[in-house]
């Protein structure tokens, strides 16, 4: 019996040193980043592997995925009074990782991020590192984009929206001008959601003295911008004829105009959830490990949860 109690332990020690990074996030950038891939290697007439990724897309993969859950590390490690505040990503207010550890982490996964890009071409190499300036610069000072509205959604629609579409493509195929609408069309999405992320923060971030978005706009302000925001990437996708781009808003927006009507944190919650949901579902099509990833991030995520900290997420609890 202690001997499985000790087990249990180890392993939820290394579960809390995952999710801290926050895969649940990080999913945002996946669904950009496969999406784009799948347009570059139509447009490059290269064969893109339906079930199976190649070798430069699993590569590029990995080094995004370890920037942007360095840089989940890093907001957390920079705002951890104001999770206090808002109960909310338990790791470090509680004390489950030390800062020390968690530095030592975020240390360890951008240096994986570079070893995984350095095989790749030097246009993605470019993409990443303009990807960790966005991560580095969205929670750190002086800058501290997530701080001052609007450069919350701005920095948030280009490191989870641009980049990811844009790393995605040069995994791919040589980058080209075709990635700045489809860039900025996801962009737009990202940044409205971001706006209705705030919503759920704004006593908290209004306590610390943030101007985050429903800081400065209130939480209806907010809301209603994210409709604006969503519905215009779905005009934007309808004309470039992206099903990402214009299925993903459209699919979103019936919940989003629910948590605007209602002004329930639940239901908010829930649209926000959901709108990570339907963009995964429209770009599994193309990329059906998504699919496999998602549930493992999803089933997972519900498992521990559950038995760390007493609640189901992704569902109603936030971490």
């Amino acid at each position: 019996m202690a001997g499985s109690e000790g087990l249990k332990r180890s392993v939820l020690r290394v579960l809390d040193f995952i999710f801290i990074l926050r895969p649940t996030v990080v999913v945002v950038m996946w669904v950009f980043f496969f999406g784009s891939a799948a347009l570059a290697g139509r447009a490059s007439g290269a064969s893109l592997p339906l079930f199976f990724p190649s070798r430069d897309l699993l590569l590029g993969f990995g080094a995004m995925t370890a920037v942007l859950g360095g840089g989940c590390l890093l907001n957390q490690i920079s705002d951890v009074e104001t999770d206090r505040v808002n109960e909310k990503l338990f790791f470090l207010p509680r004390g489950i990782i030390s800062m020390r550890a968690a530095w030592v982490e975020l240390a360890v996964v951008w240096v994986v991020a570079a070893a995984l890009a350095a095989p790749l071409s030097p246009g993605f190499r470019v993409v990443l590192a303009a990807s960790l300036l966005l991560n580095v610069t969205y929670s750190a000072r002086p800058v501290r984009a997530k701080s001052h509205c609007p450069w919350d959604m701005v920095w948030n629609g280009l490191g989870f929206g641009f980049a990811s579409a844009a790393a995605g493509w040069a995994s791919v195929a040589p980058l080209s001008s075709a990635i700045i609408p489809l860039g900025l069309t996801y962009a737009l999405a990202v940044a409205g959601v971001t706006a209705s992320t705030t919503v759920l923060d704004v006593e908290g971030d209004r306590a610390e003295g943030l101007r985050t978005t429903a800081a400065v706009l209130g939480a209806s302000g907010a809301s209603a911008l994210t409709l604006v925001l969503v519905a215009a990437a779905g005009i934007a996708g309808a004309l470039l004829r992206d099903p990402v781009g214009f299925f993903g808003p459209l699919l979103s927006l019936p919940m989003l105009v629910r948590a605007h009507v209602t002004r329930d944190r639940a239901h908010r919650i829930a649209a926000n959830q959901f709108a990570v949901g339907a963009f995964v579902i429209v770009t599994s099509i193309r990329a059906p490990y998504l699919l496999l990833l998602l549930a493992l991030v999803y089933f997972g995520s519900r498992g521990y949860y559950r038995v760390r900290f007493g609640f189901s997420y992704p569902g109603a609890g936030t971490p």
